[in-house]
């Protein structure tokens, strides 16, 4: 009976410490850092663009079409924005302090009322300056304007493909529109690793 009573608590231990484990592995994986920003109608006041920093995407195809896929955890103010136009951008920020200054901006996620648990969202567009940190996109044949940050190398104008919800989660698929370069020569983007901003390092193969 004791025996028995052991490997029920070290199970539930160990699936605990799983999770835990799991966390810290995932943090010694580097990883984009990019900001994605979502469409808004284009009498949004510009400082209620909504955006957030993410780390997860990857290409899915390119045939028939070019597919990105990315994450994002609920709940979120960027998510309703995005069921809401159906267009974003992904941007590939350069390795610079700037960079790093707006993925912690944008990554701040909602703000919780302790009083009542309600949310309100972070504006991460209220202290940029447009044609200075911003310039906005048209969005041919809408009303729709796509607040582009100027600090980027590659920027990926998508429109959503399809959207799936896992646990807290949903994974989005976006098809690319267009793509718009502003640095001839890729640094490979603004890395995060282990809780820290990184560069791209030296070859070495």
């Amino acid at each position: 009976m004791r025996l028995g009573f052991f490997r029920c608590q070290s199970t539930l231990v160990r699936q605990n410490i799983t999770r835990e484990k799991f966390r810290e592995c995932m943090s010694k994986i580097a990883n984009q850092a990019m900001v994605l920003s979502a469409a808004s109608k284009s009498v949004v006041p510009h400082k209620s663009f909504r955006g957030l920093t993410i780390s997860s995407l990857t290409s899915l195809s390119l045939k028939p079409q070019p597919l990105i896929q990315f994450n994002l955890q609920l709940p979120s103010f960027t998510s309703e924005a995005l069921h809401e136009t159906g267009f974003f951008a992904v941007h590939l920020l350069k390795p610079n302090t700037t960079s790093i200054k707006l993925a912690r901006e944008f990554s701040k996620g909602a703000i919780i009322n302790e009083k009542d648990r309600t949310y309100s969202p972070t504006r991460p567009f209220e202290n940029l300056v447009e044609n200075e940190h911003y310039v906005t996109y048209k969005i041919e044949g809408t009303d729709l304007v796509l607040p582009l940050l100027k600090n980027s190398e590659r920027v990926l104008i998508c429109q959503k493909k399809d959207v799936f919800q896992i646990g807290d989660h949903e994974i989005w698929v976006g098809q690319i529109e267009d793509i718009i370069v502003n640095e001839a020569q890729p640094t490979g983007g603004l890395l995060y690793c282990n809780r820290k901003y990184h560069s791209l390092g030296e070859k070495i193969g």
